[in-house]
C-alpha cells in the first residue's frame, strides 16, 4: 500500500496536470458544453473540486471507524453539483476547488491509520478523478 506522502505526491502531480489542462481552454470556451455531453470545463472543474471536498467527510468517518454511506444516488448528486457550480463564477469555482483540495490533503494527513478504504476513497476522488477529466478537458481544448 502507498504511504500518505506518496498519495499526496500523486494527488499534487495529477492536480497540476488537471490545472494545465483546464488552463489551456480559452476563457470564452470554459462555459461551452462538450467536455462530456452537457458539461463544460467550468462544470468539470467544480465537479472535481466538489468531490475532493466530499471525501474530507468520508475520511473523517473512516478515522472514527464510522460507516461511509456508500449507498447514494451519485447521478443525482452529480446533477446537483453541476447546477450549483453554474451559479458560481470561474474564480469562485477554481478557488473553492483549491480549498477543497487543501482540506482533503489535510484530512488524509490527519488519519491515525491509513486503511485500504481510505486509500481507495482518496485516490478515487482526487488523482484518479483529476486524471480522468484532464484527459477529457485536453481533448475538448484541442478539438
Amino acid at each position: 500500500m502507498a504511504t500518505i506522502e506518496e498519495l499526496l505526491q500523486r494527488e499534487d502531480e495529477s492536480w497540476r496536470a488537471f490545472v494545465d489542462a483546464f488552463s489551456a481552454v480559452p476563457e470564452d470556451r470554459r462555459d461551452v458544453a462538450g467536455v462530456v455531453p452537457g458539461w463544460s470545463v467550468h462544470d468539470m472543474v467544480w465537479h472535481c473540486g466538489y468531490w475532493a471536498g466530499f471525501v474530507v467527510d468520508v475520511l473523517a468517518n473512516i478515522a472514527r471507524g464510522e460507516p461511509t454511506n456508500d449507498d447514494q444516488d451519485w447521478d443525482a448528486i452529480n446533477d446537483s453539483v453541476a447546477q450549483e457550480g453554474r451559479t458560481m463564477t470561474w474564480d469562485d469555482v477554481v478557488g473553492a476547488s483549491e480549498r477543497n483540495r487543501t482540506a482533503v490533503r489535510e484530512a488524509l494527513s490527519a488519519l491515525p491509520t491509513l486503511t485500504d478504504k481510505a486509500v481507495a476513497e482518496f485516490g478515487g476522488e482526487t488523482f484518479e478523478h483529476y486524471d480522468e477529466h484532464a484527459t477529457e478537458v485536453r481533448a475538448f481544448a484541442t478539438g
